[in-house]
């Protein structure tokens, strides 16, 4: 386990990609000859990408590229300039708005942060926003993304888990939700004493405004029908996980070309890019599990689970020390390698306590997904420097007020189960 833990930490710590770090330190154990033939490699290699439900994943990334394309962002800014433009920091309501409904398209924080972000940070600012404030309140609403269906680390963790995906999808609806709330009512509070904004919807009579008020709201309905299409299909057994994603990509296809966004190059343009970014996701689910099977190997699962149990009887203080890691780990890390990692070690340990597998993978992705706001490696804070041309330490300080906020949501979450389980329950899971 020194090899492992050493290769690991020299190569992370050297700016290594995760992807490398993972298979590295994995074949370092397996070439220390400690019992396992160096064949085992690509056989594992292998095994962790013969996984049907994997087939999901670049569909869904796909479907999001293609929404995008699509030009909906304009037309939800819009929409949720609509509804609470007119509110005191209405700007800022409206960016937490507008990434509420991006996340039901693209399942990604840094996609979300990176659409909403160009368009709405620089308005912003031009308005009288400080830059760091904009930057800040932009990049985390993005992280309702992850939460909200369909969820890009909800699907890995069912997977590495073998969690029922449907369920995982219906029990991160909620605390999406409510990140988005909760950011509603702490714009509310820091900007209280700020004037009024001038609405983005100003021009023309009363009547013009209702036509552009139901062109925004069609397109709201068109972006928010496809997470509905997915859980819906899969909760009411009409397709697997994995048709639904075939299905995202129909229905986002035809969104295109009602909006005549669609046209061939476009769309071979976007199966290109959506094979590159899946490459990267596979490339670090393969490493991952050669890992992982290496972790079986030593019986780390059962030595972390006899080590927790050994150190604490109580559930309670089992799930802080669970959110103090993942916050941990968030820090230097990235989401999807973090589940993979994490969930065949800390999964066999929470079986122990009596966890319920989809709580726990609310429990396991919402701690992760904090760490997109944290440096050193805050994906999402690289996105917010670089649109609103801030240094990394500027915008690190303005976003304490929400990593705050989402720590206390998160631990809400954590601690009552029934927050998240009620909708699954609900509908039969």
């Amino acid at each position: 386990m020194g090899v492992i833990a050493a290769t690991f930490l020299v190569l992370l710590f050297s700016g290594v990609p995760i992807a490398f770090v993972l298979g590295i330190a994995g074949a370092a154990h397996v070439l220390s000859g400690d019992g396992a033939a160096l064949s085992i490699v690509p056989q594992r290699i292998f095994a962790g990408l013969d996984q049907f439900v994997l087939m999901s994943i670049p569909f869904f990334i796909l479907a999001g590229f293609l929404m995008n394309e699509a030009k909906l962002t304009a037309r939800l800014i819009q929409f949720a300039d609509h509804l609470v433009g007119r509110w005191r920091g209405g700007l800022a309501q409206v960016t937490v708005l507008t990434s509420m409904f991006f996340g039901g398209i693209t399942g990604a924080a840094t996609a979300d942060a990176a659409a909403v972000g160009s368009i709405l940070i620089p308005v912003m600012i031009q308005q009288g926003y400080r830059r760091d404030f904009a930057a800040a309140v932009t990049i985390s609403a993005s992280l309702a993304g992850p939460l909200i269906p369909p969820s890009i680390p909800m699907l890995v963790y069912g997977i590495s888990s073998g969690t029922s995906i449907g369920a995982l999808f219906l029990a991160g609806a909620t605390p999406g939700v409510a990140v988005g709330i909760g950011m509603l009512i702490l714009n509310r509070w820091i900007l209280r004493k700020r004037p009024l904004d001038r609405p983005l919807e100003t021009g023309g009579n009363a009547a013009e405004r209702i036509r552009g008020f139901l062109l925004s709201l069609r397109t709201a309905l068109l972006a928010l029908a496809m997470p509905l299409l997915i859980v819906g299909g899969v909760v009411g057994g009409v397709f697997t996980p994995t048709e639904s994603s075939v299905a995202a990509v129909l229905y986002a296809m035809a969104v295109g070309l009602m909006m005549r966004t669609l046209g061939m190059a476009t769309l071979w343009r976007l199966i290109i890019e959506a094979a590159i970014v899946s490459a990267t996701v596979m490339l670090i689910v393969a490493s991952a599990n050669l890992l992982g099977w290496v972790l079986a190997f030593e019986q780390v699962p059962q030595i972390v689970a006899a080590a927790f149990l050994a150190l604490t009887s109580s559930p309670s203080v089992f799930l802080i020390l669970v959110m103090v890691l993942l916050l941990l780990v968030g820090l230097f890390l990235e989401t999807s390698g973090s589940i993979i990692i994490l969930t065949p070690v800390l999964w066999p340990a929470a079986q122990a306590y009596g966890f319920d597998p989809i709580h726990f993978g609310v429990v396991m992705v919402f701690g992760l997904v904090i760490g997109l706001l944290t440096p050193p490696v805050g994906l999402c804070l690289f996105i917010g420097c670089s649109i609103a041309n801030l240094k990394l330490h500027e915008l690190s300080r303005a976003v304490v007020p929400y990593i705050v906020l989402l720590i206390i949501i998160y631990a809400v979450f954590v601690f009552v189960p029934a927050a998240s389980l009620w909708l699954p329950r609900l509908l039969g899971f």
